[in-house]
């Protein structure tokens, strides 16, 4: 067993995260094992935040932390990216039982010039499941300005300025840095977001924890950091086009920090991934799938997510029972985002909607 080498994808603990919002969702919708009695509201999939460290479940790594794995592969691990020295990005899944706080989240420049970390946050969200009728809010109403906003804290108007939209299974959002949202009940989440914890709450629905204690708002930070400017591309369409071996690959959002990629797998399919300059990471949406590289293979359950490292150049993806899966990467947009669609006949239009808004959208220089 050479353990000099990072030649295998590798599966990683969950760390489950209880919150007063949460459930047992992530059991019955996605078969995951979780702590009794607790309402769990995340699922860590995949983490190197702070001494959040995901740590290896099974193969030659078993035990290790992927911080540990990092200090010892470096590129190998993690590819041609920015950051080096630790995993830029943080996977996980939400069950969403009753509404979240109204918060937001700085950017990187006001992360680091403030000393909040490292990182800010900007994420996505794919809705894994969503109950009737459910919506989410993100950003403000057209014309609302930060004196409004000041004003309806002051008279506990806010929520009159929140703009909401309905979501449904297999929506995707982009809610870049800065952008006031709110996930609402019903909704299971799938989230990729800059590795950060950094959170400001500017309402939490007058709510109080076990012991009756209100959490804490932090009213001066958000106000610093949210942007009131209206558009209407919280909700990012797909581009699909079909793989060589007859599959359906859509790209669902893009941006400098990740790219989100869904697959769609007909029974008996099978898929080779394009490789990446970064790592790859794979979630398993419905049934099961089979990752098979040259001195492997490896079977990957539902809600399960598997960290490719960037060295790992040829894998490919069976399902016997037809599947679909997300595949992220830090991504060169050039290469990896504009080109492949351009060469699809897809147009510069259809490819700046995958950065969403525009003033915040890391699409519109390239194209």
């Amino acid at each position: 067993m050479n353990m000099s080498q990072i030649d295998t994808p590798l599966l990683f603990e969950p760390i489950y995260k209880e919150k007063i919002w949460g459930g047992r969702n992530l059991s019955t919708s996605l078969s995951k094992e979780l702590p009794p009695e607790i309402l769990v509201g995340e699922s860590w999939e995949l983490t190197g935040f702070d001494t959040d460290w995901s740590v290896v479940q099974g193969g030659k790594h078993a035990g290790t932390t992927l911080q540990r794995l990092v200090e010892m592969f470096g590129p190998e691990l993690l590819g041609r990216i920015p950051f080096r020295d630790a995993l830029p990005l943080l996977y996980k899944f939400i069950d969403a039982n009753d509404k979240l706080s109204v918060q937001v989240h700085p950017d990187d420049y006001q992360a680091r010039a403030n000393s909040w970390g490292n990182f800010g946050k900007t994420e996505c969200w794919y809705i894994v499941e969503a109950k009737p009728e459910a919506r989410i809010i993100v950003g403000f109403k057209e014309g609302v300005k930060l004196s409004d906003v000041e004003k309806g804290i002051k008279d506990d108007s806010l929520g009159e300025l929140l703009n909401t939209i309905p979501v449904s299974r297999g929506d995707m959002l982009f809610v870049p840095a800065g952008t006031v949202h709110a996930i609402m009940d019903g909704t299971l989440i799938y989230e990729v977001q800059e590795s950060s914890d950094t959170t400001f709450r500017l309402y939490d629905w007058g709510r109080t924890d076990k012991a009756g204690v209100s959490r804490r708002l932090h009213i001066t930070e958000s106000l610093e950091v949210l942007d009131t400017e209206y558009h209407d591309r919280h909700k990012i369409l797909p581009l699909t086009v079909d793989t060589p071996r007859g599959n359906r690959r859509s790209f669902r959002v893009a941006c400098k920090y990740f790219v989100v990629e869904e697959y769609r797998l007909d029974v008996g399919g099978c898929e080779e991934l394009p490789p990446k300059q970064s790592f790859q990471v794979i979630t398993v949406l419905d049934r099961p799938v089979e990752l098979v590289w040259t001195g492997g293979t490896m079977k990957v359950g539902t809600g399960r997510t598997v960290f490719i490292p960037a060295a790992l150049r040829e894998i490919s993806i069976k399902a016997d029972g037809g599947a679909s899966f997300l595949a992220s990467s830090v991504p060169d947009l050039r290469s990896e985002v504009i080109e492949p669609l351009r060469s699809r006949g897809v147009s510069d239009d259809s490819i700046a909607s995958l950065g969403g808004n525009p003033t915040k959208n890391h699409l519109l220089p390239l194209l």
